[in-house]
């Protein structure tokens, strides 16, 4: 399949990453839930964000975050943001405000006339956020999000969640005595869940083998099998690369992305073999040298409305 980015709507994403892959000390990472309005229908839904955050000096900050919009009628949409944020000075306990924009790439699965589609494509959003600052490095959050997509409905999310702030660590591999060797095979398995609009679920497997090749960059390679639903049987073969961030000695955060080659699709005609695009994110924590657990939220990414998502979780070794 043919992945399409304007270089407009790259712009943000890119600097994100580019970004996160230096060596700066402090890390956010934080959980929203609240609800959420669709504009031209008033139609009311809920709205979850999962949010990675990186400082940038005392004013400045850059974030990737998980949006799910929720189940609005004939929608569901969700999607990974970059964003760039213009914040107020944090102290170590009190107020602090930010604003922020960048590009949504979002996934809707849509009600059509013969049943349903699965639409993909860039969106702006913009963001304002007030946060309460603890002393213990937790911290309390209300965020106000637009998306706009171009063809698509906009929507306002009202969103209240809480955080942590990592502070004093580089995010590199911390666990590793050499950050260039990592070899990692971890077997997983988990729910596979079709992106249609009864979301039909079968078991899945994985094995994966993960190569550090950075002290921020891993490769990975991966043997999947999603099952067998009303809709899908499928499996095959993906390589990705991964931007990695540790938040201490124990717990590293992932995301990758790269392509996903399918060897069975019993329902889509002359397609028994198909280019798909894989993006993940992963949370993995060292229980010490040689075991680490991890937990997989994928999502594949199909020119055919044949999206799922897979949740994984499984235990591997290192050497």
């Amino acid at each position: 399949m043919r992945f399409t980015i304007s270089n407009n709507a790259a712009l943000p994403v890119g600097a994100a990453l580019l970004a996160l892959s230096g060596a700066l000390q402090a890390q956010d990472v934080s959980v929203q839930a609240g609800q959420l309005r669709v504009s031209d229908t008033g139609d009311k839904s809920f709205a979850v964000a999962v949010a990675y955050a990186h400082p940038v000096g005392d004013y400045l900050a850059l974030s990737l975050t998980y949006l799910n919009e929720g189940h609005p009628p004939n929608h569901h949409r969700d999607g990974a943001a970059g964003q760039v944020w213009l914040r107020s000075k944090i102290n170590q306990d009190g107020l602090s405000f930010g604003v922020g924009a960048g590009q949504d790439y979002y996934f809707d699965t849509a009600r059509t006339a013969t049943g349903y589609s699965n639409d993909h494509g860039w969106a702006p959003i913009y963001s304002l956020q007030a946060t309460y600052h603890h002393q213990n490095r937790w911290y309390t959050q209300v965020q106000v999000n637009r998306v706009v997509p171009r063809e698509k409905e906009a929507t306002t999310q009202l969103l209240v969640g809480f955080g942590y702030r990592f502070d004093g660590v580089r995010g590199n591999k911390l666990h590793l005595e050499e950050a260039s060797t990592d070899d990692t095979v971890t077997l997983l398995s988990g729910r596979a869940i079709v992106n249609s609009l009864n979301s039909e679920q079968s078991r899945a497997y994985s094995v994966e083998y993960r190569r550090a090749v950075g002290k921020y960059i891993d490769w990975t390679v991966t043997g999947l099998k999603e099952g067998t639903t009303a809709r899908t049987r499928r499996a095959g073969v993906a390589t990705q690369a991964w931007l990695i961030r540790s938040l201490n000695d124990k717990i590293e955060l992932g995301m990758g992305l790269g392509p996903y080659g399918v060897i069975d699709l019993h329902d889509v005609p002359g397609r028994q073999s198909h280019l798909a695009g894989l993006l993940s994110v992963a949370t993995r924590y060292h229980f010490n040298k040689r075991v680490v657990g991890q937990l997989l939220m994928q999502r594949v990414i199909t020119d055919y409305h044949r999206d799922a998502d897979v949740l994984l979780l499984g235990l591997g070794t290192t050497f």
